[in-house]
């Protein structure tokens, strides 16, 4: 049963790793990844502030499981898990590996195109092959599908709301980044948006 607490954190490194790495690689091809876009500085640092909080929050409840440690800086009552099941420690597990071989075949199909937020001067190339002939959002459903995963494997409250909010708020961002796409590339992403499927 070790390797089904210790798996969650293990598989957040291996995630976080694959996309560092993608990020360093094009960085050194020069490729810009970040928008240059400016945004409203207060509105900025409370994201980055609460994003931060959050992602420190998610490692530690990974590695109080992944160790065992019974300190937590949450309540009972969010931090305790509902069942411990060995099926839906394995249904989590397949989803997490899933979600790594689907953003894995992302990262190595986006090629030179990966962009974080929308920048209209700085556009890649619009891809439609690949893993993308599949999904239209592989990186955004490879996530979720991870998040569900983690929900699976540590069922409490924390990493439930966590895969919740994960979902809606992806949601959210993809109809956003689509008015996007249908401004900046026109027609070809209207045909790609008629031909692949949002998720699946």
């Amino acid at each position: 049963m070790r390797f089904f607490d210790f798996f969650p954190l293990l598989s957040f490194l291996i995630i976080g790793l694959m996309i560092t790495g993608r990020i360093i690689l094009l960085k050194m091809k020069n490729v810009q990844i970040i928008p240059k876009v400016k945004k409203n500085k207060l509105l900025k640092y409370f994201l980055y502030s609460f994003f931060l909080l959050i992602l420190i929050l998610l490692i530690f409840e990974l590695t109080i499981t992944a160790f065992q440690i019974s300190h937590t800086n949450l309540p009972c009552f969010i931090s305790n898990n509902f069942v411990d099941s060995l099926f839906l420690k394995v249904v989590g597990t397949l989803l997490i590996l899933t979600s790594l071989v689907f953003m894995g075949f992302t990262l190595q199909n986006f090629n030179k195109s990966l962009r974080f937020g929308m920048d209209p001067n700085n556009l890649g190339k619009l891809i439609t092959t690949g893993i993308f002939s599949v999904s239209r959002n592989p990186f955004f459903v490879s996530i979720e599908i991870y998040f569900i995963g983690i929900a699976f494997l540590i069922t409490n409250l924390f990493f439930i709301a966590i895969a919740l909010s994960t979902i809606i708020n992806i949601h959210l961002f993809i109809l956003k980044e689509e008015k996007f796409m249908q401004q900046n590339y026109g027609e070809e992403y209207e045909k790609f948006n008629r031909k692949v499927r949002r998720y699946f």
